[in-house]
């Protein structure tokens, strides 16, 4: 009897060993996507590095990151280069592991990533902080559907209107599409917009004179396979008509900043622009008229950041905790460092946001992908030649 009850044990340790083994076994990210933090945490310090690549500010993500290694003892390698050239890399990567463990997805190389099944699906619903993320970014990204849980939001930068603060009152400030027409017309050059292909706030006003005039913003949010919708498309004649109607009046720029620069020379009073920029502006010293900044009625658009896991990452665990803690009030307020608001709508961006809370209720969304580069292309043939 003694025996018998000594060989249950025997097998019952052998037993319980094996699938402690199985269970503690990964190859990729998805693999772990059922486990404890704790558990992810423990495979992650054992892998001890994470390679994270960007395509900014390099020595800015280098010195957020050794926060992330001062407190798990995780190395973070932090690979910087062009959008499309890192997209190509863990393109021509997948068939063995991954050199890049986490990346930013911007507009531009999405589409290419999710088709090719290059990214971890299902990140997004074990992030801890996910109920706190900024729901639209959370949802898709440049028409794009996250249903799938690939990206995670970091960042968040709200568009607005920068105006010299000495040539009007709040009353005076354009909120509706009609206000702007007649401003614009009632002051030949005082408005600027970035040209499309130069700038995202350049794109931030187009998306908004395009939902103004063809009906609404919702209608281009999705495109299904990215392909745009031609019937949506025919819309546009109306815009076209506006902006040769109207653009002799207006101030096309060259870049972001050169909006910046021709507001606070007093060339121009009224110019779209990001909060980050402002604000950086700011505190570089190279913004200093009496100026506010503001989202009209009408909306203008927000941009930001997500990170993502490639599927076939050789640090999977160190991902995974490398992306949550950005999500932390540790790692959201370091990027806010950097100017870049946290995507986390429980935390107040103290000293870095420049719009109230009503005004960033007005930010909306970002058309789907194809229309971006529609818009883009149909502006220079339109509007420029």
């Amino acid at each position: 009897m003694k025996r018998f009850l000594s060989l249950v044990m025997v097998l019952a340790l052998v037993f319980a060993m094996t699938a402690a083994c199985a269970e503690a076994s990964y190859t990729s990210a998805a693999d772990l996507l059922t486990w404890s933090w704790d558990d992810i945490e423990a495979a992650a310090k054992e892998e001890g590095e994470v390679t994270f690549a960007i395509w900014s500010d390099e020595a800015e993500y280098n010195q957020i990151c050794s926060l992330f290694t001062d407190r798990y003892g995780i190395k973070v390698n932090v690979l910087a280069g062009d959008k499309n050239t890192i997209m190509d890399k863990v393109l021509t990567e997948l068939d063995g592991k991954g050199s890049i463990d986490v990346m930013y997805l911007s507009g531009e190389t999405v589409n290419g990533l999710i088709g090719a099944d290059a990214l971890t699906k299902g990140i997004l619903p074990i992030m801890r902080e996910k109920d706190n993320l900024v729901p639209g970014l959370s949802a898709r990204k440049e028409g794009v559907s996250n249903a799938d849980g690939i990206w995670v939001p970091v960042t968040t930068s709200p568009a607005g209107f920068l105006y010299n603060a000495d040539q009007f009152t709040p009353e005076t400030l354009p909120q509706t599409f009609e206000d702007l027409t007649a401003f614009i017309d009632a002051n030949p050059g005082k408005f600027a917009m970035c040209i499309p292909e130069n700038g995202g706030t350049g794109q931030a006003v187009m998306e908004s004179i395009i939902a103004s005039l063809t009906g609404g913003l919702d209608q281009y949010l999705l495109a299904e396979g990215n392909v745009c919708d031609p019937a949506l498309l025919e819309k546009w004649s109306a815009v076209w008509d506006w902006f040769n109607e109207h653009k002799q009046n207006i101030t096309f720029t060259t870049s972001n900043s050169d909006g910046l620069s021709r507001l606070n020379s007093g060339e121009v009073w009224l110019v779209a622009a990001w909060n980050s920029n402002v604000r950086a502006s700011e505190l570089d010293g190279n913004l200093t008229i009496n100026h506010g900044l503001y989202v009209p009625e009408m909306g203008l658009c927000y941009s930001g950041e997500v990170m993502s896991v490639v599927r076939n990452a050789t640090h999977p665990a160190a991902a995974l905790l490398f992306i949550d803690w950005m999500t932390t009030e540790e790692g959201q307020n370091a990027l806010g460092e950097k100017n870049s608001m946290t995507a986390r709508t429980d935390m107040v961006n103290e000293g870095l946001c420049l719009l109230s809370p009503e005004d960033r209720a007005r930010n909306m969304d970002w058309m789907a992908a194809c229309y971006k580069t529609e818009y883009i292309k149909e502006f220079t043939v339109n509007v420029l030649q």
